[in-house]
Formats: C-alpha cells, sequence, structure tokens
C-alpha cells in the first residue's frame, strides 16, 4: 500500500529514526530569489515567498501572510544514518506551523532559513541547543 505524500512527509523522520531510511528523501533548494520573489524547492513541495503581495504560497494557495510569521525555525532530528537532519518551519503559532523543508545538510538549512528570514523579515530560531 502506498502512502499519500502529505502522510508519508509527516512519519519520514519517526520511519528513518526506527528504520534507517526515510519515506521521503529530504532536500532543500533556493529556485530563484530575487527582488520579488524566493522560491523555495523541497521534499515538501515548491514554496513562493511573494514580496510583493508579502504571501507565502504553495502552487495558488496561500499559506501565511509575512505578517503571521513570527519566526522561521530550524530544528535536528536524529537520523537513522547516524546523519543528523534539520527542519526548516514558519512558526506562527504553538500549535502552527508549516513546514518548508528537511535536509541533512545543516549548511543549506541555515543558508535557507536565513533567506526566508530576510524576505519575510523575521528572526530565526534554532531549536538545537548542542552538538
Amino acid at each position: 500500500m502506498k502512502l499519500p505524500h502529505r502522510l508519508a512527509l509527516k512519519l519520514s523522520p519517526l520511519v528513518e529514526a526506527a528504520r534507517g531510511e526515510p519515506l521521503v528523501e529530504p532536500f532543500v533548494e533556493i529556485g530563484q530569489f530575487d527582488d520579488d520573489v524566493l522560491v523555495v524547492e523541497s521534499s515538501h513541495g515548491s514554496f513562493l515567498f511573494d514580496r510583493l503581495e508579502r504571501v507565502v504560497k504553495q502552487g495558488e494557495q496561500q499559506l501565511a501572510t509575512f505578517d503571521s510569521i513570527q519566526s522561521v525555525d530550524i530544528a535536528a532530528f536524529p537520523g537513522g544514518r547516524g546523519e543528523r537532519s534539520w527542519s526548516i518551519t514558519l512558526f506562527r503559532s504553538l500549535f502552527d506551523r508549516i513546514t518548508v523543508a528537511r535536509t541533512y545538510d545543516d549548511g543549506d538549512a541555515s543558508v535557507v532559513a536565513a533567506k526566508i528570514a530576510e524576505v519575510v523579515g523575521c528572526r530565526i530560531v534554532s531549536l538545537m541547543a548542542h552538538r
């Protein structure tokens, strides 16, 4: 039985920690970055950060306004491959987060989070206290 992509994304970190292999291979990259937009491509989809409208979209669906985003959070998760994975989320409230990406590369996570925070005009919060 094949899991729906949204469910596979949510379960992937847990399955990887238990079995050693993710259900969905994590990746993140900047698709476009200019004066008008930032596009982030990831295993979670394509996210458009529109500076003119001040909104975040995935496809045609508006996910958030820039004003509703309090921070860009980077969190570390143990990986089943012996590698830590990093998630990038938009924090709106305690129970309202939008996951933009997950990656094994802490440098990629930092660069993407910094670009998002710059465009949105918010801070970055690291949810990892130690190495």
